[in-house]
């Protein structure tokens, strides 16, 4: 049987760039657009290598990558053909996009409560892009003692390099954990121990957690008006029905909740620091969210939001440290 090499080598130009790399890219395109058919037999590195005048390395390192995505294969003691199965596509997403229309977009997919976000998320994140006085939740950066937190990050890493080459536990790091229940016992008042903590990235997962823990489609969430609206996008992306509950100096309204949502499935709300009109959550109110929680076994998420900024008195204690029937999930944070 007569060998054919196909004449589309002699031809091969290569773009600028590395010279494996631009091999590649010609000959997986070329297997693409159907120029070298399935079991198109390919020439040999060397041969190849003589024919564009480069390197033979360069010829079986761009071989050996369009065999390992299965564009190539090797026959024993025939050669190397073009793969009888190739890949229909690029297998690193380098083949350009379609233009997708308005009929073909999947926004109709998506849970309507959700995509009612959209447009808030848009603009928090095109504020969040600008360089702005008064940015809300940034500290002064000029103030900050980089020098030395640099010098305590690296005498850290020197003492941890054992650890951090292990799986932690997956509740977190045991001495951060141990640090933060002494910490938030001091300072907040809250009842727990290191067994009790979880270290998530941020508040957007934990609340993401609560609700695929805790909540079930159809569920009722009290959540402050106004309040955070990542918090709404969290219950709602479980199906639970958000309720809004008017908020005042005083925080929460809790008696115009309970009256017009008893039954709700989770309270959301920031006691100490209500977000964004900063009312802290008076004591007789607390009070009366943990006797219905407890009642009606409920539950209550507690964003320790901001609590530590205070002007003048000191802040209430944590709400979780009033339970007494363990209905509060407490939540803080060192990002500030």
């Amino acid at each position: 049987m007569k060998k054919v090499i196909a004449p589309l080598f002699h031809d091969l130009l290569l773009p600028k760039g590395v010279i494996k790399d631009a091999l590649y890219s010609v000959l997986r395109n070329a297997i693409l657009e159907g120029r070298l058919a399935a079991n198109s037999r390919v020439p040999s590195s060397r041969a190849l290598a003589e024919m564009m005048s480069i390197s033979r390395n360069s010829v079986i390192a761009a071989f050996d990558r369009l065999m390992a995505e299965g564009y190539l294969e090797t026959r024993k003691g025939a050669g190397t053909f073009v793969s009888t199965n190739a890949p229909e596509g690029p297998l690193n997403g380098t083949r350009p996009l379609t233009h997708v229309t308005q009929s073909q977009s999947i926004d109709g997919q998506i849970n309507p409560d959700i995509a009612a976000l959209r447009p808030l998320w848009s603009e928090s994140h095109k504020e969040a892009s600008t360089h702005r006085l008064f940015t809300v939740g940034v500290g002064c950066i000029d103030l900050f003692p980089h020098e030395l937190w640099g010098r305590l990050l690296a005498r850290i890493w020197r003492q941890s390099r054992r650890e951090l080459g292990l799986h932690t536990h997956v509740a977190g790091y045991a001495p951060l954990r141990r640090a933060i229940s002494k910490y938030i016992q001091a300072t907040r008042g809250v009842n727990c121990d290191e067994g009790q903590v979880i270290i998530v990235n941020g508040i957007q997962q934990a609340l993401n957690i609560t609700a695929q823990a805790l909540l079930s489609p159809g569920n009722e969430v009290w959540l402050d008006d106004p309040g955070y609206n990542g918090a709404r996008g969290a219950f709602s992306s479980v199906g639970a029905i958000v309720r809004p509950v008017r908020v005042d100096d005083n925080g929460m309204d809790i008696h115009d909740g309970i009256l017009q949502y008893p039954d709700a499935k989770l309270v959301y709300t920031a006691p100490s620091h209500q977000f964004p009109l900063g009312g802290t959550l008076c004591l007789s109110r607390r009070l009366a969210l943990l006797e219905w929680a407890q009642a009606n076994q409920a539950w209550i998420f507690e964003d320790d939001y901001n609590s530590e900024f205070r002007y003048a008195t000191r802040s209430l204690q944590a709400l979780q440290g009033l339970d007494k029937h363990q209905r509060v999930i407490y939540t803080g944070s060192f990002l500030r």
